[in-house]
């Protein structure tokens, strides 16, 4: 499944606290304000936060994203195997020829080709922190 090809497409999510974080990725399907499908090779492991799952050098991650969907969903692929397919949350998904963008809201789930499930919620401190936050500045007026 190699690696990334010449062709590419911005996948932006934006976080709660406002950062932002892009991939750089392969279209594989684009359709313009409704759906898109593409292809990210990782460059070297990533242990996936929250679980005992670690996303080796060259996975092939195929992200699949919709407009009218509050959901993204990622499929991890090594090889022709499964890895596991991942849905995040998500909202404000739009999609353009160069540029994927959406708001992530820090829950996904984790599914195993077992058909297992798990929760997961991904920055668990800065959600943490910006619960905090918000409860502390109502609680004080």
């Amino acid at each position: 499944m190699g690696s990334q090809t010449r062709t590419t497409i911005t996948e932006r999510k934006t976080r709660l606290d406002g950062s932002v974080v892009e991939y750089v990725c392969e279209p594989l399907v684009i359709e313009e304000g409704r759906r898109a499908l593409v292809r990210y090779v990782a460059e070297e492991d990533r242990p996936l936060e929250g679980t005992d799952l670690v996303l080796r050098k060259g996975t092939v991650t195929v992200g699949h994203f919709w407009t009218d969907r509050p959901y993204n969903v990622y499929h991890w692929l090594q090889g022709a195997r499964t890895v596991a397919l991942y849905v995040s949350v998500a909202t404000d998904t739009t999609i353009e020829p160069t540029v994927i963008a959406y708001r992530d809201l820090v829950v996904d789930v984790l599914i195993r080709p077992s058909g297992a499930l798990e929760t997961c919620v991904t920055e668990g401190r800065r959600l943490s922190a910006e619960i905090e936050r918000e409860t502390r500045a109502v609680l004080r007026t």
